[in-house]
């Protein structure tokens, strides 16, 4: 991707790995999976024990990360 900022390959990935789960039929959306958004807070709460998974993590994740990030996975 010569030539793009880093934005801009970062967007054209992003969309890149969108068309490939699209052509393999394979659902990104959490809401796609029958998971309702009112488990929300569940979800968050089984986030904040996965710590393992955040150590690579060059800044600490909250609560409201998470949330942010589930949000977004709907």
């Amino acid at each position: 991707m010569a030539g793009l900022s880093p934005y801009a390959a970062a967007d054209k990935s992003i969309q890149a790995v969108k068309n490939l789960l699209a052509a393999l039929q394979i659902p990104y959306r959490l809401s796609q999976y029958g998971i309702p958004k009112d488990h929300l807070p569940k979800l968050i709460e089984g986030g904040m024990k996965q710590a393992r998974l955040f150590v690579p993590n060059p800044r600490d994740v909250t609560r409201e990360d998470l949330r942010w990030i589930y949000e977004n996975a709907f």
